[in-house]
């Protein structure tokens, strides 16, 4: 193994989220009771929330990335999920906005519970990483660390959600893409 995996790997291990198990319980019991969810980020934080939005739709829910030019209206009936790891993203506030004024729920994951990202959702899950705005002594660059950690929190919760009966793996292997 190379240093810099290892590192990067120990890193990882050093990350503190704000998700006890009462708060991932009622994160999923959001997600999983929207009518539909959709998904937004910006860059590498985008990448990190497109890689959820394809386990929820493996998981049969009826997701949508808001970038893409297929996604419809949100309604009160939604589950708008944001990562930002500023939280101050004036696109993803738009968009808060916009679900807000609908009646939507919203769901965010940042590294910063006083962004303005975080007052505008009805919920926020901290992730206490080096962002591209801060230096937390991470040997990565800019945001990796706060981009991977959000993975891996979101991977957290497919599990956590196949634990508690939400899915099954069948299922997730049942409706992945078969047009590979």
């Amino acid at each position: 193994m190379i240093k810099e995996f290892a590192q990067i790997c120990t890193e990882l291990t050093t990350i503190n989220y704000d998700l006890s198990e009462q708060k991932a319980r009622k994160i999923l019991q959001l997600i999983f009771s929207a009518k539909r969810v959709f998904l937004s980020g910006e860059g590498r934080s985008g990448l990190m929330i497109r890689a959820l939005a394809n386990r929820l739709t493996q998981a049969g829910l009826q997701v949508h990335v808001v970038s893409e030019i297929t996604c419809p209206a949100i309604n009160a009936e939604d589950l708008l999920i944001l990562n930002s790891a500023s939280g101050t993203s004036t696109f993803l506030l738009g968009q808060a906005k916009s679900a807000k004024h609908v009646g939507a729920t919203i769901l965010t994951f940042t590294a910063k519970r006083t962004a303005p990202l975080s007052q505008t959702s009805d919920e926020v899950i901290v992730i206490e990483a080096q962002t591209k705005d801060t230096n937390q002594n991470s040997v990565q660059p800019m945001g990796s660390l706060y981009e991977q950690a959000s993975l891996l929190l979101f991977d957290s919760l497919i599990l956590k959600a196949l634990h508690a009966n939400l899915i099954t793996t069948r299922q997730l292997r049942d409706t992945h893409s078969n047009l590979e």
